[in-house]
């Protein structure tokens, strides 16, 4: 069995290896998570009122999240307390707890938006359903979730996985178990693309990469469900 990686141990050391796992692609760690939360914000065409990044890390993510929606309550939440406290010192205005059971029914339909990025790939498989289920709990009614995950048919997304050091218990999602995941917690599915084709030595091809988003050749894809 694959001991499980603790991420407190990579806290401090985790955005500059993002960045040197991230060399072939030729953008910085920060290029992929303002990618995102653009997606996000293009989607919804309205400002939700609290957001939480489910598995926030070091809070990479964070920052456009405030950004993008500089009116909404933002949280940020993971398992790894030394990773809360790294985010916290680069994101002041954001709210953080960890994930543990009595934390998360304090939070029981509080959210409008719950954005979750390449963290799924790092629970156990008997254990996602849980998660899925936490993720439903915390989300208000008409609730939007963004669910953000690596593409198992990609050969350099699975490249990058197998050679990340803090990647060591990845277990890849496909599509098709994370769209079950959410359609049998009760969610309804809004939309299902991949996304991010191009490296950088390509990137005068990233306009059309939109049209493209049936391709399962993206490097990640991500899902928009509803509650």
């Amino acid at each position: 069995m694959t001991e499980k990686v603790d991420f407190d141990k990579h806290a401090e050391s985790y955005e500059k290896q993002l960045t040197e796992d991230l060399k072939f692609f030729g953008e910085e760690s920060k290029y992929f998570a303002e990618y995102k939360i653009r997606i996000v914000e293009e989607c919804l065409g309205s400002n939700p009122g609290s957001i939480l990044e489910y598995g926030c890390g070091i809070g990479m993510n964070l920052q456009y999240l405030v950004g993008y929606f500089p009116e909404a309550s933002i949280f940020g939440s993971d398992i790894s307390a030394k990773s809360i406290e790294v985010a916290s010192k680069n994101n002041p205005s954001v709210k953080f707890f960890l994930l543990e059971d009595e934390e998360i029914a304090k939070k029981k339909e509080t959210m409008d938006l719950i954005f979750v990025s390449n963290v799924f790939h790092h629970i156990e498989p008997q254990y996602r359903e849980k998660a899925i289920k936490n993720i439903y709990s915390m989300l208000k009614p008409n609730g939007n979730v963004f669910f953000f995950e690596h593409n198992p048919y990609n050969p350099v997304t699975r490249h990058i996985v197998n050679t990340c050091v803090w990647d060591t218990d990845a277990i890849l999602l496909k599509p098709k178990e994370s769209l079950s995941l959410f359609k049998n917690t009760g969610f309804k599915i809004n939309r299902k693309h991949y996304t991010l084709y191009f490296p950088a030595f390509l990137k005068f091809l990233r306009p059309v990469e939109k049209a493209l988003f049936f391709v399962p050749m993206g490097g990640q894809y991500y899902i928009w469900a509803e509650k």
